[in-house]
This record gives C-alpha cells, structure tokens and sequence, in this order.
C-alpha cells in the first residue's frame, strides 16, 4: 500500500472516529437534556405581600415575569423583534445554518468571538435551562434544545414564549413585566418608539437599560426604528417622526413606596426566621396588618405638616446634613395590629427606622405611669399635688432641682388637672412618694420594654425609649388594661396554598378594667383642657386620650392618643439630639400631625365611647381641695373614682394663697 493510500485510509477513520464519537456526544448530552414542555411550565415564583384588605402592597422576587397571549403583544413589536433576532425564524429549524456559517466567517475574521448565531429559539432554551457560560457543551445543548422545542411547539407558540421568558434588565422577565417597568403600561399600550426601545433591549439588557444608560438606549431605539423602517414595518416619515420623540420613563420609585419602613420590617422578620430563601424564591403570600389607606393618610400628612414646620423653625435642609425627622405608628389596641407605620421622612436616603429602632426620651408622655402607679396606691384623681418648686439632694451629692416648662408655678393641683396641663413637679412629687421602682414595674407591666432607670427623672421621661414601646403601652389602657404585642403578619400561605404560618394572640390582662378606665378618663382631659387641646380647635371631636411630650431642649416632640380602636404616636426630632426650635413642644410639632391622621383615619368608622367599668363610681368634687363639693366650694367638677376610693368629707371654704399656707 502506498503512503499515499495510507494516509488517505487514517484521515478515513480519523474522519470515522470523529463522526462516530460526535454522535455518541450528542446523544449522551441529548438525553441529559430536560423536557421542553417545562417550558409551558416554568414561572418564577413571585412572593407577594398583602395589606389587611388582601390589596397588593408589594412583591419580592429573583425574577418578575406576567405571562400575556401573543395576540396581546402589538404586532410591529412581533416583527420588529424578529427582524433584530432572527430573521430567518420562520424558515429554520431551531437553528439557522446560514446565520451560524456568517457568524463563523466572522470570527475567524476578528480572531475573536465578534457575533453569535443564536436563533430565537436557542435564546428561549439558554433562557430558560442553560447558563450564559460559553462552551462547547453548552452550545450543543442549546442546539439540542431548539430542535426539540421546534418539534413541540408551532413558531406562534415559541414566540409566545419567548416574549414570556426574555430577559429585558432591570430585573424584568417577559414583555408585559418590562412594558410596566419601563413605561409603566400594559404591552398592548405600548406606541411605535416604545416598542422599538423594547425589541431593542435583549441583545444586551444591561447596555440598552434606559434607566441606566438612556443615552445609550436612546441610540439603539433610533437604530431599531430604521430596521422597522427598511423592513417597511414603518414608513420612513414615521422612522424620522419618531427618532425625534423622547420617551418618557416610568419612575423607578421602589424605594419610595408606599409603606417602605412596614415592609421592610416584613422582610427582616421572614428573612430570620426562614432565611431569604422563602422570600425571594418560594413564592409565599404573606398577609399583613397594613391598611394601605392609612398608611397613604399617614405619609400624605407627615409631609404636608413638615412644610410648614421647616419654614416655621426656619430649618433650611440644604444648610444641614441632619434632617428633621418623624415617625408615625398606628395600631389597633384589641390586638396589636401594626396599621400604618412611618419610620422616617424618605427610606431611599435613610433605612433606619425610627418608629421601632429608636431610642428616644419621652419627656412627658411617660408621665400616665407614674400616675398609673399613683391611682394603684392610695391617690385619685381628685388628690391634691403641690405645684411648687423643689430641690432634691440626690445619692451622687448633686441637687437636682426641676421646674414646669413655663416657669410657672400653680400651687395645690388635682393630679387630673396635673396631668392635663402637664405639670413637671406635680410628677416629680409624686415618684417620690411611690418611689421610682413602683413606676418602673407599672411601666413594664403596661409594654415598655426598653431599659428605665429607677430614679426620680424618670418621671419626667429621662430613660429613652421607643415609639413602638409607647404605642404599645398606651394601647394597653384602650383595652381597659389587656396588653396585647404589636405585629404585622397575620398569615402567611406557600407556594402550594398551604398554611405555613398564622399569628397567634397575646392577651394578658395587666391591670383592672377599673384602673385603666381611671387613667383613660384623665387622659382625655389632656386633650379637653390640657396641652393637647389642638386637636379640639382642630376639629377632631371623637372620644379620645392622650398626652404630649417633650424633652427639656426641644430635642424631642411627642402626642400619643388613642380611641377605643385606634392608637397612634407620633415622634419628631433629629436623629442627632439638637433643638428643633423655640417652643417646639409635643403640642406645637407632633400634635398637628397626629390630629390630621385622627381625623382623617377615624371619618368613616363608627362613633365609639369609652364605656364605664362597673367598679366605677362619680361624686362632684371641689376642685380646690379635692374633696366632695360644697356650696362653699367655688371650682367643681364630677370626678370618677374606683368603688371605695371616692372622698368622704365636704369642702369647707378656701381663702388662703397656697404659698401663705
């Protein structure tokens, strides 16, 4: 045999053996190979979040995808698609030999991977079952794929699903997700221009992201639309027309959301207790105690309000790297049902929330402990306080001498009129009788959770704490002395529709209905005749408690009132402790705020009183002294008692000033 018969039988079975070992690779990789009508199939798993009503309020997800007929995606997208992708679609088998011999050509060319050859077919199985990893393997199966996807499926169905599955950017799968991303409209809506930006996008969703590189997609709509135009999808007058249009974009406003602080908090709490799995990937609904109504109310009045307060106090927000802040929380009391939560003026510049991670001293709104404590002694609300000046040696050796916020001083005071006008020595003479401990144990009882320091400032809110702590607290009055713990997940349903978790109800009766109705009924003085008497000038007239605060600087301002079914708070303030401004009071700055939400939360909901406890009894008292009226007494009042509290002896007269007395 010559050597040339020779080499010609080796090139043979080298050829053979290339071949035969080509085939057994294909086959081997052909049945690794998933099933096509996975395709009809597959959809991310979205996990959506729900407010109180079952409306929508927010989704998590790895990928967002809307699956929408064909006959809904606008034609001139179809074929102006095709023309960019594939456009021999209708004429090859799941792969284009010729688009895969031009491609070839030119990358030997380029000595370099210049151009791909990827049908729309191929695209639709990398999409949906390979990775983007360039190898040889991979593109087999690729092959693979789009022919046993051509097999199953007519072209008009693998369009379908291909617009279904396609990668836009901006974590948007599926022409519907991207038309709403990007325009913020259903793909049938969807003009000329915004077709083209989207038929443009695929090829590379992260270059073409208009939000990321408008300038960038802006040069490729135009492209796209001389392609529509030289396929005569558009005229060339349209093409010139609308090379010249701007398009407008949806705002990409996820950090803006209604509700951003609640959610959130919704998220950490899934994420550590079943780990970011379940809430990217697992498709859960998760029904929440948000009224989104509310929550609208609560954003919509915060900022309305802090208008006026930042011309008011003359703080210029560009002069400041320090914002004023607030936080809102809104709870219904029979269960503790978070309703509307605000952690702070924009959750885009700061995640910190303020309604449930701050700490902040209270000033007067923790006073109803220290008064709770009294009336569970031997004091009422007919019992008279000395408002005078005091000096107190402390265990340190300092002298801690307190004094009103006015400066002012009104003598002998009922602890009903001391608390309404909020009277800082009227308290510090009163944690001093029942000592700090028996203040602090009421304060824990009622829901304050946040570490307290037993001694005599506590009184006048010294211990910081937080909004939800305080909302909390109050609440427990409101249901006549049932605590119950605030939470904002009522259910959640997996993927499959079973229940993997319901929220279970704490209720513990703390105190006596008849303390807590003691402690109601003078609260509703502060905003009758006290220092929350604003919301009644305001306007809101429903049956309400409540208490003002702020710290001696005006670095901190609180109102925290309730109905019997609705408890809200309000915070305002720095997060570095600075001065808000001169007289910037609970009554001045949070009060204005939380009587816009009151009123506006409350009109349609049925008028509600606070009902009197059996163990409840009135007696007309002199205001004077405290004791029971007489025609000597010259202030009188009806005053309510717990059953065998209320006084015995009548007023005699009074016509001494206190400080001759």
């Amino acid at each position: 045999m010559s050597n040339i018969k020779r080499a010609i039988f080796i090139t043979i079975g080298i050829y053979g053996f290339c071949v035969g070992f080509g085939w057994m690779l294909v086959r081997a990789i052909n049945q690794t190979l998933p099933s096509v009508r996975m395709l009809e199939q597959y959809t991310p798993r979205v996990t959506r979040v729900y407010d109180r009503r079952g409306k929508l309020v927010h989704e998590f997800y790895d990928e967002r995808r809307v699956v929408v007929p064909l006959e809904q995606i606008p034609e001139l997208l179809i074929k102006t698609t095709i023309m960019v992708e594939d456009k021999n679609f209708y004429r090859h088998l799941g792969i284009d030999l010729s688009g895969v011999t031009r491609a070839t050509f030119a990358n030997i060319l380029n000595l370099r991977a210049a151009q791909g050859a990827s049908t729309i077919t191929q695209q639709l199985a990398r999409n949906l079952f390979l990775t983007l990893q360039k190898s040889l393997i991979r593109k087999i199966k690729e092959a693979l794929l789009a022919i046993h996807i051509e097999r199953a499926y007519s072209k008009d169905e693998i369009l379908e699903l291909y617009f279904n599955q396609i990668y836009f950017g901006n974590g948007a799968y599926g022409v519907e997700t991207a038309s709403e991303r990007y325009f913020g409209k259903h793909v049938d809506e969807l003009t000329v221009p915004e077709c083209a930006m989207l038929a443009g996008i695929p090829k590379s969703p992260n270059q073409y992201n208009p939000f990321l590189h408008p300038e960038i997609a802006d040069k490729r709509k135009d492209f796209i639309l001389s392609v529509m135009s030289e396929n005569e999808i558009i005229s060339a007058n349209e093409k010139e027309k609308f090379k010249n249009t701007k398009l407008k974009l949806a705002k990409l406003s996820m950090a803006q959301q209604v509700g951003a602080y609640f959610i959130e908090e919704v998220k950490n709490w899934i994420t550590s207790r079943f780990g970011p799995d379940l809430l990217y990937r697992g498709g859960i609904s998760i029904y929440t105690t948000l009224d989104i109504e509310l929550q609208q109310i609560a954003e919509h009045f915060i900022e309305e309000r802090f208008v006026e307060l930042e011309s008011r106090y003359k703080i210029d927000k560009d002069s400041t790297s320090d914002v004023l802040q607030s936080a809102l929380l809104a709870i219904d009391p029979k269960n503790g049902a978070i309703l509307a939560e605000v952690g702070g003026r924009d959750f885009k510049e700061s995640q910190f929330n303020r309604a449930v991670q701050a700490r902040r001293q209270p000033g007067s709104a923790f006073k109803p402990f220290t008064w709770l404590a009294a009336f569970s002694a031997d004091s009422t609300a007919a019992s008279i306080v000395i408002d005078d000046s005091i000096s107190v040696k402390l265990v340190s050796g300092d002298i801690y001498s307190p004094t009103n916020y006015d400066q002012q001083f009104f003598g002998p005071v009922t602890l009903r009129d001391g608390l309404a006008k909020s009277r800082n020595l009227v308290a510090v003479r009163l944690i001093m009788d029942i000592g700090p401990e028996m203040v602090v144990g009421y304060a824990r009882r009622m829901g304050i959770t946040s570490p307290l320091d037993p001694v005599i400032a506590l009184s006048l809110g010294a211990s910081s704490t937080t909004l939800i702590d305080m909302v909390s607290a109050y609440a427990t009055l409101s249901t006549y002395g049932v605590r119950t713990m605030p939470y904002m997940i009522d259910k959640i349903i997996d993927g499959d529709g079973a229940l993997l978790y319901r929220h279970s109800d704490f209720r513990e009766q703390v105190i006596s209905p008849e303390l807590a109705y003691l402690m109601i009924s003078v609260m509703e003085s502060v905003l009758n005749e006290g220092t929350g008497i604003g919301a009644r000038m305001a306007g809101f007239t429903r049956p309400a408690a409540g208490k003002t605060g702020t710290t001696d600087d005006c670095a901190d301002a609180w109102f925290i009132g309730f109905t019997p079914s609705l408890v809200c708070g309000v915070w305002v303030g720095f997060d570095k402790m600075q001065r808000i401004g001169r007289n910037a009071t609970g009554a001045q700055v949070a009060l204005p705020i939380w009587t816009d939400f009151m009123i506006e939360a409350t009109k349609d909901m049925p008028l509600e009183e606070f009902l009197l406890p059996s163990g409840i009894v009135s007696r007309e008292i002199c205001e004077d002294c405290g004791k029971l009226a007489s025609f000597l007494s010259k202030r009188t009042r009806k005053e309510v008692f717990i059953d065998g509290t209320e006084p015995i002896d009548r007023c005699t007269g009074h016509y001494f000033n206190f400080r001759d007395q």
